[in-house]
């Protein structure tokens, strides 16, 4: 997604010039790759004691392919219409237990983005082909 905004469809001229509309996504894109790279980092140094990390391939192939799939689906159908699906399938595809919280976190987080980035602080959402 974060590929997305750097995508010759939007300039972005920043500080100088008009900000664009993808500024506010770009943000929280990659505020998110830092998050989860410490993430990754926490659980490589992993629990079990011989050093060795376990990983579940077919979980990860899985979360890998629904990851790509939610990155076109923010491509073709913009950022706030395909956001709960790409937030929804890599937690189901990882086995997230509570799914009555996921789906809940999957409608209202990003209702809360465009609430505080759209209406808030004016800023606008990267569209998609379709929407």
């Amino acid at each position: 997604m974060l590929a997305h905004t750097y995508s010759p469809r939007y300039d972005i001229e920043f500080p100088f010039g008009d900000v664009s509309t993808v500024f506010f996504p770009r943000i929280l894109l990659e505020i998110i790759i830092v998050l989860s790279r410490a993430l990754a980092i926490k659980g490589a140094r992993g629990k079990s004691g011989d050093g060795i990390i376990r990983v579940n391939a077919s979980r990860v192939i899985l979360a890998l392919g629904v990851a790509a799939l939610g990155i076109a689906g923010v491509w073709y159908l913009g950022f706030l219409v395909a956001l709960p699906v790409a937030i929804f399938l890599p937690g189901d595809a990882l086995g997230y237990p509570n799914k009555r919280v996921l789906v809940l976190t999957s409608f209202v987080a990003p209702l809360i983005v465009w609430g505080v980035l759209a209406k808030f602080a004016l800023g606008a959402f990267p569209t998609g082909t379709i929407f």
